[in-house]
């Protein structure tokens, strides 16, 4: 088996890109969520999100042959249109 030389770092870029530019954008073709009687709205706002902190450490990860993964938190509003109610 034969190694792409600096691939990790082609990885890395590719993440940090995704991170910066392309989790808002896949994030905004998200289906939106519709209230069969439309009294609800229900938005997202994509640009405040946060990825936490993954529990496992990275080499942890390869020597258990687990996913490096992390739990992603996006802000929302939920508004009932008959009383104008905001929750954040």
């Amino acid at each position: 088996m034969s190694a792409i030389p600096g691939f990790n770092q082609i990885q890395f870029e590719g993440f940090c890109r995704f991170i910066d530019q392309g989790l808002a954008e896949e994030l905004s073709k998200f289906p939106k969520i519709e209230d069969t009687n439309q009294e609800i709205d229900f938005e997202f706002f994509l640009e405040r999100y946060q990825l936490v902190e993954p529990l496992i450490k990275e080499r942890d990860v390869v020597y258990e042959s687990l996913a490096y993964s992390s739990e992603l938190y996006v802000s929302a509003r939920l508004i009932w249109k008959n009383d104008r109610r905001r929750y954040i």
